[in-house]
């Protein structure tokens, strides 16, 4: 009996054992997925606190060649302020209406004084900042392409940049910095303004500039300093900005020498951009501040009709993870940029043809405010997320419903039929067009046109997928192009009508003849051919001379 007991209690026993270790186990895994659990809220709730100090978030609206009407900008004002814009840069070039010695550079059909200086004063009054951009170096195209003018170009037959070593090139200089300041500082106080002086292609290369002796580094920080000097003799309180792609090629051993009164603007445009934390560390020893500039539309090809979306979507929100949480080596403290500028070029250059519309990129400019918007208010744990999975997480519903869609918008496409934003007819009527445009090009495989040095038709071969055309389907032929024809000229008659809310007759002609020209030059040749060919009564024996 003693022994049984003895049995059941050190059974008792173990039992007693293994339940309290279990229980131990219990209470310690609890507390390690507590602790962990903890932990991980915690670390989650400090990310989501991560929030980008961005104090100026400015639009770019470039106007060369391609100028919007004010009445339409002006339209914009309220969306735009909604979604966290502060300021507008507005790239002049030749429709700032200049006077006096200068009323040549401008365009003829540059904005009226009245009309600007209304628009500037609603714009100001709104609470936006307003930043005229003048180019003072390169990307002078529209002043070096003149006659007048043509004895200040670097390089004879290159009228990009300007020659920094004669009189009358800083007498002009400061004649458009005195003329622009003057007519902004009557409507509001000028904070700021921006001296271009990027892509200098053509420097130190002619007599004038090569006898001064100096280095390329030394010709283009002069010439900054000159024209820093001008802006702060009519507008000492002013804040100079300046693209910075010449400082990068500046080296590590002349920075000793720069001593500019600037801010830079820090511009990469791609997908994937491409930041040089060398150059940006020279920048933050010498300058104030630092911006920087991306695109959301001209910077996806010469010619293209609207922006790629995820592209533009790509290079936003790369450059925000980038100058997020962003430190210099050595230093504890958070580096805050400026500002940013959201660029949104209308050609590549003063004589590129123009690229996408300012009404057709609009869902592109929304999108990357909102994503703005997002990194100011706070985002998590950005470094590993897809872009896709981001977008759908956290502005898929805000950017459907800015374009006021029906459905929820995916980010490679966005379907205007369903879409109902001040703009969404002429995105339609360009992206018929291109279906339609394609399909024409399409049909015509390969044509070879009439000898015009002989009266007699040597040979005509045309191919086509749909359309073989010889002697006995000819009038079947010029049935299609009548119809192609059409197309055309109802395009040309659509798109003018809408274009006409947004920009003047000037460019409109200019920009549907871009659109149209290469398709109709082919199909009125080959028409003319087909007439041609209808006439003849006999052939030449093979093989044609």
């Amino acid at each position: 009996m003693r022994l049984a007991s003895m049995k059941r209690l050190s059974v008792k026993k173990k039992c007693s054992i293994i339940i309290g270790a279990i229980v131990t186990m219990y209470f310690t895994v609890s507390y390690t997925l507590v602790k962990d659990m903890v932990s991980k809220n915690k670390n989650i709730k400090n990310i989501s606190r991560m929030s980008l100090k961005l104090p100026n978030v400015i639009v770019h609206f470039d106007m060369k060649g391609s100028p919007p009407k004010l009445s339409y900008l002006k339209t914009l004002l309220p969306k735009l302020r909604e979604l966290g814009v502060t300021g507008f840069l507005m790239e002049y070039e030749d429709m700032f209406p200049y006077d006096g010695r200068l009323v040549n550079i401008s365009a003829k059909n540059c904005y009226k004084k009245s009309e600007l200086r209304e628009f500037l004063k609603v714009a100001t009054q709104v609470g936006f900042d307003i930043i005229p951009l003048v180019q003072t170096f390169g990307h002078m195209e529209f002043i070096l392409k003149l006659e007048e003018y043509e004895k200040l170009r670097e390089v004879h037959n290159r009228p990009d940049s300007m020659c920094p070593s004669r009189s009358e090139s800083q007498k002009l200089i400061k004649e458009m910095i005195r003329q622009i300041i003057h007519f902004h500082k009557e409507i509001f106080p000028l904070k700021y303004i921006h001296i271009g002086c990027d892509e200098v292609y053509n420097m130190n290369k002619c007599y004038q500039c090569l006898k001064r002796d100096l280095p390329d580094t030394d010709i283009y920080l002069n010439q900054v300093k000159v024209v820093t000097d001008i802006v702060k003799t009519f507008s000492s309180d002013t804040t100079i900005l300046i693209w910075d792609d010449m400082l990068r090629e500046i080296s590590i051993n002349d920075w000793e020498r720069v001593n500019l009164n600037i801010e830079p603007v820090y511009w990469s445009y791609g997908p994937n951009i491409k930041v040089s934390h060398v150059n940006m560390m020279k920048y933050h020893k010498k300058f104030k501040n630092i911006w920087i500039a991306s695109a959301f539309k001209g910077a996806d090809g010469r010619a293209i009709t609207y922006p790629n979306l995820r592209k533009r979507f790509s290079n936003h929100f790369n450059w925000l993870t980038t100058i997020l949480d962003y430190k210099f080596g050595g230093e504890n403290d958070i580096f805050n940029f400026e500002g940013i500028i959201l660029t949104g070029w209308s050609r590549y250059s003063h004589f590129d043809s123009p690229c996408e519309l300012l009404p057709v990129a609009i869902p592109s400019l929304y999108l990357n405010l909102l994503l703005v918007q997002k990194f100011k208010a706070g985002v998590g744990d950005v470094e590993n997320s897809d872009l896709t999975y981001f977008y759908m997480n956290y502005l898929q519903n805000d950017f459907s419903a800015h374009l006021h869609c029906d459905e929820l918008l995916i980010i490679d496409y966005v379907n205007v039929k369903q879409c109902h934003f001040d703009g969404n007819e002429l995105y339609e009527i360009l992206l018929n067009w291109d279906i339609k445009n394609t399909n024409i090009l399409n049909s015509i495989d390969f044509y070879n046109s009439i000898d015009d040095s002989s009266n007699k038709i040597y040979g005509v071969d045309f191919y086509s997928r749909s359309h073989n055309i010889n002697m006995n389907n000819i009038e079947k032929n010029i049935d299609w192009l009548n119809n192609s024809l059409y197309e055309v000229e109802y395009f040309k008659r659509k798109i003018s009508k809408v274009m006409l809310q947004y920009f003047d007759q000037f460019f409109i002609n200019e920009y549907v003849d871009f659109k149209i020209y290469k398709t109709n030059k082919i199909l009125n040749d080959l028409f003319k051919d087909l007439k041609s060919m209808s006439k003849v009564k006999y052939w030449k024996q093979r093989p044609y001379k």
